[in-house]
């Protein structure tokens, strides 16, 4: 199948489930004959964190050739794969708790990749509107600038399902993929996926009854396909308990403005007028009581979800409830009842996504503010940022900056790209938030944790480092190939806040479209090498450079010169450079 005929497949599939979001999709199986979708795979996760990372054979796509493509479609034709069970290992959570990652080998994260390709064309455009987690164009923040329009909420339920990765049940979602696929080999591979195994931290084999492994590359969509169950139960909900379009006007709001128009048009004394006017401001326009008039709002990323209500309390816990059942019923999870709150919007605020949501003004505002003020607004999580900063040695449990110890061998232009990281990390997606001007402290602890950093490798005071490299500590150097280049700090000239940030990330979530899939056949190339036209290649990978141990081997020095973190090696060269048979002078003279 030439790769025009593979896309063709793919957009036929996704242009047939835009059009109906009922349509049953059939011999999908048979794409895993063609190599040119283990070739568009590769190329998808080839540049991941994690594609160095080893499964439990100690295979990654370290070594990835033309031999692992005709073994993948040979034992695809005659159903015999068997994927690997996963090597897990286990990463602390925000809450203090355990999360448990697991790793496939090469070969299975291939083969998973082609399942997330395939899965996505055909459900991505029969998702809803309302999910965001591990979808195309969508991220934490269009979730976020959806919330920011639900003004005038009430309630908010913070829904928290226990353990949803790991609960998933495979049967439930076995019946949930063949609504839409009628392709029982398909259907089988995904189960062989999903009940695999993994070996623990003692390389003790354990199979998998429920769940869906964390670390895998379609385990992202597999969960949203589960939870978009629930999804259309929260749209049924929407549509069925939505009420009025407007609230009643307040009797009392009408009397006190009719008062005061009254005693303006009559010419009454100032006092009067005055003492009117503020009956009128410190009540509200509307009855905030009115039942007939409720509204439902809903978003999802990932197994994170919040609710924004117009109703009363009682709806509110009927509603969890409601939730719960179905979650149990329907999809086999649980609803934590401990994390799961009703929260009151005025009184409480909502941390969500890592930002922090609030109903009306700022709170001990030395300037009078509508009491009645009905606004979402969106504020960063200083205390979270600041938590991460001193995690990443940049300053003290008060926010006191210091200088990163681990970075003291790296050269000064490495130290100063580590800090644009950190500021664009932390601040670029906050520009939309009430308290954005809270940013100066972050700016000023990076730009000081930088510069100490400096002090530090160096020997010199902070009075002679800003000397040298100026407010941005602009630091000048030649790259590899003799260019010479120059980085600073990418610092803001204005904390002030961008009142329509998410409101453009808002406008910008578009429908899905098949996606642009690299074609680049890399196992076509030569050897980087020797140059070889007649030998087969396979992909030689080297780590990301932070987690690289120095000295760096000739063939990695190479690599981090030319900005490559993959390059084709014939089995000759392959073996040599693995058996560190090369020098760095005789790999630049090549």
């Amino acid at each position: 199948m030439e790769q025009s005929k593979l896309m063709e497949r793919l957009e036929g599939y996704r242009r047939r489930n835009n059009t109906d979001h009922c349509y049953v999709n059939s011999d999908l199986y048979r794409l895993f004959y063609s190599r040119d979708l283990y070739i568009v795979a590769y190329n998808s996760v080839k540049s991941n964190d994690g594609a160095e990372t080893s499964g439990a054979d100690g295979t990654s796509l370290h070594g990835f050739c033309e031999e692992w493509i005709t073994e993948l479609i040979a034992s695809m034709r005659n159903e015999s794969y068997q994927p690997q069970p996963n090597r897990t290992t286990m990463i602390p959570k925000s809450n203090g708790k355990m999360r448990k990652l697991s790793f496939p080998n090469g070969k299975d994260k291939l083969v998973q990749e082609a399942i997330r390709i395939i899965l996505e064309c055909i459900y991505e455009p029969t998702f809803s509107n309302l999910s965001h987690g591990f979808r195309p164009k969508r991220s934490t923040q269009s979730a976020i600038a959806e919330v920011e329009t639900w003004r005038g909420t009430i309630w908010f339920i913070e829904g928290d399902i226990s353990a949803c990765f790991d609960e998933i049940d495979h049967r439930t979602l076995e019946t949930v993929l063949r609504e839409r696929i009628n392709d029982e080999r398909f259907i089988r591979l995904v189960n062989k996926i999903l009940k695999a195994g993994y070996f623990d931290m003692q390389h003790v084999y354990h199979g998998t009854k429920t769940g869906n492994a964390q670390g895998s590359c379609c385990s992202p969509i597999l969960c949203n396909i589960y939870l978009d169950k629930l999804d259309r139960f929260m749209e049924s909900i929407i549509e069925m308990d939505t009420k009025g379009d407007y609230r009643r006007q307040n009797p009392d709001y009408a009397k006190a403005r009719y008062l005061y128009r009254k005693a303006v048009k009559n010419g009454s004394d100032p006092k009067t007028v005055k003492h009117l006017k503020c009956e009128v401001e410190n009540l509200p326009s509307s009855d905030r009581y009115d039942p007939s008039f409720r509204k439902v709002k809903y978003v999802r990323y990932a197994d994170d979800f919040l609710i924004g209500l117009i109703a009363p309390n009682a709806y509110a816990v009927d509603l969890k409830q409601k939730i719960k059942e179905f979650l149990k019923n329907e999809l086999c999870l649980r609803l934590s009842d401990e994390k799961t709150k009703i929260t009151h919007a005025a009184d409480n605020d909502v941390t969500f996504l890592g930002y922090i949501i609030r109903k009306g003004a700022v709170k001990h505002s030395k300037f009078q503010s509508n009491p009645f003020d009905s606004t979402l607004r969106i504020y960063m999580n200083m205390e979270g940022i600041l938590k991460k900063l001193h995690e990443n040695g940049m300053c003290k449990g008060n926010g006191y900056p210091i200088g990163i110890t681990r970075l003291l061998r790296e050269s000064p232009e490495e130290i100063i790209k580590y800090g644009n990281q950190a500021l664009r990390g932390l601040l670029t997606q906050q520009r939309g938030c009430a308290n954005f001007y809270k940013g100066s402290r972050i700016q000023y602890i990076v730009q000081f944790s930088i510069a100490k950093t400096l002090a530090r490798k160096f020997d010199i005071s902070m009075k002679k480092v800003f000397a040298r490299y100026g407010k941005a500590l602009l630091v000048n150097y030649t790259n590899a190939k003799g260019k010479a280049c120059s980085v600073s700090l990418a610092l803001y000239k204005s904390f002030a806040r961008k009142k329509d940030f998410f409101a453009k990330i808002k406008s910008a979530v578009k429908t899905f479209y098949l996606p642009k899939f690299n074609l680049t056949d890399l196992l076509a190339r030569v050897c980087y090498i020797c140059g070889n036209p007649h030998s087969n290649v396979s992909m030689y990978h080297r780590k990301t450079k932070k987690k690289l141990d120095k000295p760096y081997s000739p063939i990695v020095t190479v690599m981090l010169n030319i900005n490559r973190r993959q390059i084709p090696l014939c089995e000759h060269c392959f073996a040599n450079v693995e058996a560190d048979r090369f020098q760095l002078n005789q790999l630049k003279r090549r």
